[in-house]
């Protein structure tokens, strides 16, 4: 029988809530978990094969035999994982959660480039089993975690070898076996500078109508008087002060161009997750559920879900305390850096529910210190970081660091 095989470019944003990957073009995004599958699958062969695999990256189990990042096993992944009844086991929240060691994040990335291989393999021939997958991808740690020898260890990690997996599907198994060429890992929050210089024009709207709607007043607000747009930003280096909200931390890099400052890469473990971790004992109680973080994050998320807003409710307050951490921190950066800055960008998953509470405060910074503030609106927010990891993949930068380090290995 005929291997399959096939090459992907990846941009991997691991987040401790989500995972937002994308692969050859397709943006996926799962819950950031997994769960240890006991005993026997149950039912599986009774499902539909062909509307299974169409969903498959819904549906993930993956099988392990033997590797030195996990035990063996089975696994549900992502959002199967809050559907299966098991343990779910997520990254942690606070300072302990390192992502280079951690099992979530290995799993969730080698598991859905396995699960979106499969799909194309079943499309093309459903009578293959064997999948042979070569692989190039950009991924980020957080700054707070990032150094030279960190970011080569998480590299190497992926790259070290090949990484041999199942994927269970109700007919049949998959065998798959992964490689990858070259990873690159990059500080999270450097990352959309590269979404920004690949034409994300989308993430301008809003800000653009502000600016309208200004110009047509007879009293013009100071702050939106010119629009913003990829020549804004391609014409000549803006320095950007990046605010990148997440479950776990915050990052608050400052970018020349493409290019970081080495001088400004704080991160400080402010996000959704802490303040979602004290809500949540107050709603289990309230409410006579055993909810994990995860599952709490995910309804907060779903506005038709029945418990949608209670679980709001409960999360408001801790979310302002998280959002007055951030503000103060971020004010601090601005003053460390004498207020040069071009440009205040807000984004992330964390930014979209901190937005009343951050937005009119970074706009009087901003007016101050003549400064652009753009919020980047919830439908690109979360999304903002895995395009610049996947334009970095695809970027001259990319094949430059990949031919150096493939000459190195010779």
């Amino acid at each position: 029988m005929k291997k399959f095989e096939i090459k992907l470019k990846v941009g991997a944003d691991n987040g401790n809530s989500e995972q937002d990957i994308i692969i050859n073009g397709t943006q996926l995004q799962q819950a950031d978990v997994y769960g240890k599958v006991v005993g026997r699958l149950k039912n599986l062969e009774e499902l539909d094969q062909e509307n299974f695999i169409n969903n498959l990256e819904d549906n993930l189990v993956i099988g392990i035999a033997t590797s030195k990042y996990i035990n063996p096993g089975e696994y549900y992944i992502g959002n199967h994982t809050l559907r299966s009844g098991v343990t779910v086991r997520n990254t942690e929240v606070g300072a302990d959660n390192n992502k280079t060691n951690s099992e979530v994040v290995y799993l969730n990335v080698i598991g859905q480039i396995a699960a979106y291989a499969v799909k194309k393999a079943y499309k093309g021939d459903k009578t293959t089993t064997d999948i042979e997958i070569n692989v190039d991808m950009t991924t980020a740690l957080p700054i707070q975690q990032y150094n030279k020898m960190e970011a080569e260890r998480f590299a190497e990690k992926f790259m070290d070898g090949e990484h041999r997996l199942t994927v269970k599907t109700p007919e049949k198994d998959y065998f798959v076996n992964i490689k990858f060429n070259f990873v690159k890992v990059i500080p999270e929050g450097v990352t959309t500078t590269f979404a920004i210089a690949g034409g994300a024009e989308e993430i301008f709207k809003t800000y653009n109508q502000k600016v309208k709607e200004n110009l047509s007043k007879d009293t013009k607000d100071s702050l939106y008087l010119e629009e913003l747009n990829t020549p804004y930003f391609a014409k000549q280096q803006r320095r950007i002060l990046h605010i990148s909200i997440g479950e776990s931390t915050t990052e608050y890099p400052i970018t020349d161009g493409l290019a970081f400052d080495p001088n400004f890469v704080q991160g400080s473990n402010n996000g959704n997750g802490h303040a979602i971790k004290k809500a949540l004992p107050l709603f289990n109680e309230e409410f006579r559920c055993n909810y994990s973080r995860q599952m709490y994050s995910d309804v907060v998320k779903n506005p038709a879900h029945k418990f949608h807003q209670d679980t709001v409710d409960y999360l408001m307050g801790p979310l302002e305390d998280e959002a007055e951490e951030i503000y103060r921190k971020a004010v601090d950066e601005l003053e460390k850096a004498n207020n040069e800055v071009d440009v205040i960008m807000i984004y992330g998953g964390g930014s979209i529910l901190m937005r009343e509470f951050l937005e009119p405060r970074l706009e009087d910074v901003a007016r101050r210190i003549r400064s652009k503030i753009l919020y980047v609106d919830k439908e690109h927010a979360v999304t903002l970081e895995s395009k610049g990891l996947y334009n970095f993949t695809n970027s001259a930068i990319f094949k430059v660091l990949k031919e150096k380090r493939l000459a190195s290995a010779k």
